[in-house]
């Protein structure tokens, strides 16, 4: 099932039901500006087939609003089995891990106060995307090495864990070796033809790009970044 990312505003209130902990720009390209009388905050609406309709929205007054996202649906939605649901489905398509979520609809909140999951690290699953995101969000589809090292810690906050030096490469952090085991040596992203070695670093192809698309970090129709921006 695809994510379709909406350029124009939903004509729907909405209702917060779940907070990860990733910036909006890991989600999608396709965001705006937006106000809805309390607060301004950058956002992007989105469908799954034609029953979901859910929003991703970082208001100025969030808890750390640098790194985390909420999700937001329609305020018609109340059923906590349906909100369950979608959430899962949500994560499921757009490829979040289960440990990025910080909370759900149905968990204890304390207002003004969020912890993130201590197992949320970055790993190389999790690497292998955002490694053709930021390839893709460049205008001629190619990440360096040193972008990837520059642009990674945008897209996922660092843990603990992730700046711990690396077991086998000195001068290396944990996070620094699983970026370049995804760009430079593990076999996955180009095997299946999402990506390819250049002598720059490595470029996302078509494939990769539809990729991306059926998650929703680009427009469903977008057959390069121009057509996505």
């Amino acid at each position: 099932m695809t994510v379709r990312v909406l350029k124009y505003k939903p004509d729907y209130d909405v209702v917060p039901h779940a907070i990860f902990w990733r910036p909006l720009r890991y989600f999608t390209l396709i965001f705006r500006d937006g106000e809805d009388g309390l607060d301004m905050f950058k956002g992007a609406s989105f469908t799954i087939g034609n029953d979901i309709r859910f929003d991703l929205r970082v208001y100025r007054g969030h808890l750390n609003p640098k790194f985390t996202v909420t999700l937001y649906l329609p305020l018609e939605v109340t059923d906590e089995k349906v909100i369950a649901d979608i959430i899962e489905r949500v994560m499921k398509e757009m490829v979040i891990p289960m440990t990025a979520a910080a909370w759900k609809r149905g968990q204890p909140f304390e207002f003004g106060r969020l912890e993130r999951q201590k197992a949320d690290r970055l790993v190389e699953e999790e690497a292998r995307t955002i490694v053709l995101k930021i390839a893709a969000s460049q205008s001629n589809r190619i990440a360096s090495m040193k972008l990837l090292r520059d642009e990674v810690p945008k897209f996922v906050e660092l843990s603990v864990s992730d700046l711990e030096p690396s077991p086998t490469r000195r001068h290396e952090q944990l996070w620094q070796q699983i970026v370049r085991n995804v760009a430079g040596s593990h076999p996955t992203i180009f095997k299946v033809g999402l990506a390819r070695k250049v002598r720059r670093g490595i470029e996302i192809t078509d494939e990769g790009i539809a990729y991306l698309s059926s998650i929703g970090f680009l427009e469903a129709s977008a057959s390069n970044l121009a057509e996505a921006k």
